[in-house]
């Protein structure tokens, strides 16, 4: 398995793209990084899971992120 670690600064970013004549693509960038997520053309019942895991996972993480926010949480680690 590899792994990647994207430091997330004020220019990162993640953008999703429809498409009306072949599969959808999620993109991450940080610093001189970009991740696409995308899709073969004929999507099975697996892929649709793997959206909604990312979609719900992806929640999770925006919560706790605005949770250390409001409680300073990133202002202590920084310091």
């Amino acid at each position: 398995m590899s792994a990647l670690s994207l430091p997330i600064e004020s220019r990162s970013g993640a953008e999703f793209r429809a498409y009306a004549r072949r599969t959808p693509v999620f993109t991450l960038s940080a610093g001189r990084v970009l991740v696409s997520l995308t899709l073969p053309e004929r999507l099975r019942a697996e892929h649709v899971q793997f959206a909604r895991m990312l979609a719900e996972q992806a929640t999770a993480y925006a919560i706790e992120v605005e949770r250390l926010y409001r409680n300073g949480g990133a202002a202590r680690r920084a310091a």
